[in-house]
C-alpha cells in the first residue's frame, strides 16, 4: 500500500512540475502571443496594425506537445424574427465578458474572439514553441516579415517574467 501511495505522489508531482516548466508568456515575431497558466488555462492573442484577436481555453500536454482547446465566450443577441416573434441567438463575444447585447450595424470592430485562429498544438523544445505541420514536424524555416524582405524565426520564444 505504501509503495502504491508513493508511486501516486511521484506521478502527481511530475505532472505538476511539468506544468510549471511550461507555464509562461511566449510571443512570436508575427504578432502572436500565448500566456500559458499552471492551472491548465491559456490565452492566445494576435495583433497586427489595427487588427486584433484573442482566444481563451484549456491546454494539456502529452510528451513534448501542448494541445490547445478553445473555450468560446458567447454573447446573447435578442432579435425580432420575420414572423414577429422574438428569439435569442449566440455569437462569439468581442470581449471576455459574456453579456446580452444588441447588434449595432453602424459600429466597426477591428478585433474580437478567434479572428486569427489559435494554433491547436505546439511543440515545446528549449523554451520555444513550434507550430507543427501536417507531417508532425516543427516549422523551423525562417519566414519573411510584413512589408519587407527581412526573415524572422517562426517559433514562439519564452519571455522572462518580471517577477524573477
Amino acid at each position: 500500500m505504501k509503495a502504491l501511495l508513493t508511486l501516486y505522489f511521484i506521478i502527481v508531482y511530475a505532472h505538476l512540475n511539468a506544468q510549471s516548466k511550461v507555464a509562461g508568456h511566449y510571443r512570436n515575431y508575427f504578432g502572436g502571443s500565448v500566456n500559458i497558466e499552471t492551472d491548465s488555462t491559456f490565452k492566445y492573442t494576435w495583433h497586427f496594425d489595427l487588427q486584433g484577436s484573442w482566444t481563451k481555453g484549456e491546454w494539456r500536454m502529452t510528451k513534448d506537445t501542448i494541445y490547445f482547446t478553445m473555450i468560446p465566450v458567447y454573447d446573447t443577441v435578442r432579435q425580432t424574427l420575420k414572423n414577429g416573434k422574438i428569439g435569442d441567438s449566440l455569437i462569439l463575444s468581442i470581449d471576455e465578458k459574456p453579456e446580452r447585447i444588441t447588434l449595432d450595424v453602424n459600429v466597426l470592430y477591428s478585433g474580437g474572439q478567434n479572428i486569427q485562429a489559435c494554433p491547436t498544438k505546439l511543440l515545446l523544445r528549449k523554451n520555444r514553441l513550434y507550430e507543427i505541420d501536417t507531417n508532425g514536424k516543427p516549422y523551423k524555416k525562417w519566414r519573411r516579415g510584413f512589408g519587407n524582405k527581412k526573415k524572422w524565426p517562426p517559433w514562439f520564444i519564452r519571455i522572462p517574467s518580471e517577477t524573477n
